[in-house]
């Protein structure tokens, strides 16, 4: 019964969290702000709450070094993709980008891995 009560309370503050973040991004100006404040980070929040208060900060310390590192990740495949897609093509100029996103988690789970 315990697993069903966290499953509520996570769907519960997961709703929570995406009401209020949609009110901030309804409330920013200029509206291409409004995108950091979609689903994703309520959603990382609600669950690193609930898992908080279930098991403590160290699986939270854990999630939050992997959603940083899934960022620099983000970043990487971003910042590669459009160059890539513009000189190789749609299909190569993708998958070199993700080549270069892959290769970027892989060089920070690596270093996560050394340095924790």
């Amino acid at each position: 019964m315990g697993e069903v009560l966290v499953l509520a309370a996570r769907g519960l503050c997961g709703g929570l969290f995406v009401m209020a973040f949609a009110l901030i991004g309804e409330l920013v100006m200029p509206k291409q702000f409004a995108g950091i404040f979609s689903a994703a980070p309520s959603i990382a929040l609600a669950g690193m709450t609930i898992t908080m208060a279930v098991n403590g900060a160290v699986p939270v310390a854990e999630s939050a070094l992997g959603m940083i590192a899934g960022a620099i990740a983000l970043v990487a495949y971003c910042a590669s993709a459009v160059p890539l897609v513009t000189r190789l093509g749609a299909t190569v100029g993708t998958v070199a980008a993700l080549a270069a996103w892959a290769a970027t988690a892989t060089v920070c789970r690596v270093l996560l891995t050394v340095v924790g």
